[in-house]
């Protein structure tokens, strides 16, 4: 085979790279946007324990050869690599922060696993929609209020899904069947819940015709696996109550823990309640987060047709998660949305299938104006919309999550950062700590932390700020603030660190 022209080689170069160009500007400042937001807001100490916190205390003891916690009182139990949310990702992860022990860098990969999204979608507007159109995909994507809550909501192993399932819808409507099932399989191994995303996949290839075997594959991996997670792990790791996420202290999908127990007593009514009330319930209180999702994308999902029914399987997470007295979710329902960015990609297929329908209605009308700028101006639109859910609706979280708050990215007032990292520096990783939510996230390299008031009566240190109340939580953070106040005046711990808004208590005895 002759060698390729040098010439040739680069003019198929700078073709690859022009087909490729807004996609690569999409990703980029993607990428450089929310790295710089969401570093600038671990550096601040406004990033929480709960996630950023937890997700890279995982990190911390996988990379050093451990696939479990330790607890306070000397006790172990699984990480989320085995327990009830079995995160597999998390094993290679680790192995990159052993190598990289920044939370930056994980900060980043996470921007840019959402950034390259805009590849696929764009692929996939411009076959459907025309050239064009080509730039609406990432732009539905990447500029979607839930996306963008995601990811400046700390790390999560979660967020990987977004580029997996968009890889994945795309070589499904391809047909490119090897990196169909590849990016499947990285979706299935994601997180416990992948199964659900998985069928998803699978109804859009059925819509799509494919031939039964593919589908039945597909099918019958998904299922299997969720059996797996839903029922048999939590037996494996011990957990005999019939709760499925092992090793923590709660169940994460009350209606299968709440109805299979009901089942086995033949309870129909309770089985009722638990199956159809939280149904009623998520409606009640998830109505407005599906509408902020559809307004973000123009309500084309609406005008998709048959493809609508990719979006309902995701939509299930929020229903089995459900609300329950003295659940984690029970008095902040607007988080169960905002967690299921995950869904997204699949709101994005079916938005770009409705404007294919709504475009081709268009084109047939006798208004040229319309017709000739309908992509531009239905990009405006979205813009728009995007700016007003993100500034205006709960989506953020009364702007902890949202972008456009710049006290995100600013120190609290009685802060003493350099100090406060000094401090942190001294206490030994062997040690255990309790701390409270935003400078816990910074304390991750320990073997065992906590959020204060866990584990209080355990640990060797108490770490706790004053400098930042969550609005919503202001009762709840001044009851926090009593009780670390009657430890320390206790005569039970030493102060170690006080200045500012912080301050640090170890026990006397250890």
């Amino acid at each position: 085979m002759p060698a390729m022209n040098p010439d040739s080689r680069f003019i198929r170069l700078k073709e690859m790279f022009k087909n490729n160009l807004t996609p690569l500007i999409f990703c980029v400042l993607y990428t450089a946007i929310f790295s710089i937001a969401t570093i600038l807001r671990y550096e601040t100490f406004n990033a929480a324990i709960m996630d950023l916190g937890a997700e890279m205390h995982e990190l911390f003891l996988i990379s050093r050869g451990y696939l479990y916690f330790f607890n306070a009182n000397g006790s172990l139990s699984n990480v989320s690599v085995l327990a009830g949310y079995f995160e597999i990702l998390y094993i290679p992860l680790g192995f990159i922060y052993k190598v990289i022990p920044h939370v930056s860098f994980f900060l980043i990969l996470q921007s840019f696993l959402i950034g390259i999204s805009a590849f696929p979608f764009y692929y996939i507007s411009r076959d459907l929609l025309g050239n064009k159109w080509g730039f609406i995909g990432p732009l539905l994507i990447l500029f979607n209020p839930q996306i963008h809550t995601g990811n400046m909501d700390d790390f999560h192993i979660s967020v990987f899904y977004v580029s997996f399932i968009s890889f994945a819808l795309y070589f499904a409507l391809k047909r490119r069947i090897f990196l169909l099932y590849l990016f499947s399989f990285l979706v299935l191994v994601t997180k416990m819940d992948s199964f659900i995303y998985l069928t998803s996949i699978a109804v859009f290839m059925f819509i799509l015709d494919y031939k039964k075997k593919h589908v039945f594959i597909m099918l019958t991996v998904a299922w299997a696996y969720g059996f797996f997670t839903l029922f048999l792990l939590p037996h494996i790791q011990g957990n005999l109550t019939g709760g499925w996420a092992a090793g923590t202290d709660h169940p994460v999908y009350l209606i299968l823990t709440e109805g299979i127990k009901y089942l086995k007593a033949f309870n129909l009514v309770g089985l009722a309640s638990t199956v159809v009330s939280p149904l009623f319930q998520n409606i009640k209180y998830n109505f407005r987060f599906l509408l902020y999702l559809l307004a973000a994308l123009g309500f084309m999902p609406l005008f998709s047709k048959k493809m609508l029914a990719v979006t309902v399987l995701p939509l299930l997470v929020c229903w089995l998660v459900s609300f329950y007295p003295n659940h984690f979710y029970y008095y902040e329902p607007f988080l169960i949305f905002q967690y299921s960015y995950f869904t997204v990609p699949f709101f994005v297929l079916a938005a770009i299938y409705g404007l294919k329908n709504v475009s081709g209605f268009i084109s047939k009308l006798k208004v040229g104006f319309l017709r000739e700028r309908f992509n531009i101006i239905f990009a405006v639109s979205i813009l728009i919309l995007t700016v007003l859910i993100q500034n205006y609706s709960s989506i953020s979280n009364f702007g902890l999550f949202n972008i456009f708050n710049m006290q995100n990215y600013e120190y609290k007032n009685g802060m003493h950062p350099g100090s406060l990292r000094k401090a942190f520096e001294a206490i030994k990783s062997e040690y255990s700590v309790s701390a409270s939510n935003f400078i816990g996230s910074h304390l991750y390299k320990r073997y065992f932390i906590a959020l204060f008031p866990d584990d209080i009566n355990h640990v060797d240190y108490i770490a706790f700020s004053t400098c930042y109340f969550i609005p919503y939580n202001k009762k709840r953070d001044l009851k926090l603030l009593n009780t670390f106040d009657t430890l320390k005046n206790s005569g039970r711990y030493n102060v170690v660190y006080k200045k500012g808004c912080n301050t640090i208590i170890k026990l006397k005895t250890r």
